[in-house]
């Protein structure tokens, strides 16, 4: 059975079609490496993958349950298990720091101990290499900081499955080779990844099974 599958997906935005009819499945523990040119919709469909959009037609499936049709438990055992990294970063502009990192703990975990929530957000923090104060905003910070923390904002349950949308896009090297390292530690535990990059240096350090999207269409 696959973890995920996606049948037949359809998105329309403002009268235009961006994902037109695509369909495939996605092993658990499997890489997956969605490209294509700006525009050509594969952010699109990795947010579609994600339970982000709702699909205009058909259905992505999670473990042989349709995402939409979730009942309340279910969808928080997805979102837990499921973590994305936005291009954007996406942090809570109006939350500093440690209440964005501290938000997904309390959702997902709200028998936790504040002291062990603290201790897993500092232990994250430092795998990150942030060193920076916790009270900041994320105005205060860099976009390369800001996706540090939407990177340890999306690692900090312990997910089984992430979705990386440019995660190293405003990075530095050193930055980059963290993020990379992240990453090859995860997927040598067996999780899965999916992610979306224009970056060749880390396409060909992550590798992966690749997907071409060309126009709201699918070609492997």
């Amino acid at each position: 059975m696959s973890l995920f599958r996606v049948e037949n997906v359809h998105f329309s935005s403002k009268n235009k079609e961006v994902i037109r009819g695509i369909s495939l499945s996605i092993d658990s523990g499997s890489v997956n490496y969605l490209s294509g040119r700006s525009g050509s919709g594969k952010s699109t469909l990795l947010k579609l993958i994600a339970g982000v959009l709702v699909p205009s037609y058909g259905k992505v499936f999670y473990n042989d349950v349709d995402i939409q049709s979730m009942n309340n438990s279910s969808n928080k055992k997805f979102r837990r298990e499921c973590a994305f990294v936005f291009q954007d970063a996406a942090l809570w502009a109006n939350l500093d720091i440690l209440q964005n990192l501290n938000l997904p703990l309390q959702t997902h975990n709200p028998d936790m101990p504040k002291e062990v929530r603290l201790q897993r957000i500092h232990e994250i923090c430092e795998l990150l290499h942030y060193d920076k104060a916790l009270n900041l905003r994320p105005v205060d910070l860099s976009m390369g900081e800001q996706k540090k923390i939407a990177f340890a904002r999306a690692l900090i349950n312990n997910p089984s499955t992430l979705f990386l949308d440019e995660c190293t896009e405003s990075l530095d090297k050193k930055n980059g080779s963290i993020i990379l390292g992240i990453l090859h530690d995860f997927i040598d535990r067996g999780n899965t990844v999916i992610y979306v990059s224009h970056s060749t240096s880390f396409v060909n350090a992550i590798g992966g099974h690749a997907y071409v999207i060309d126009e709201g269409l699918l070609s492997e």
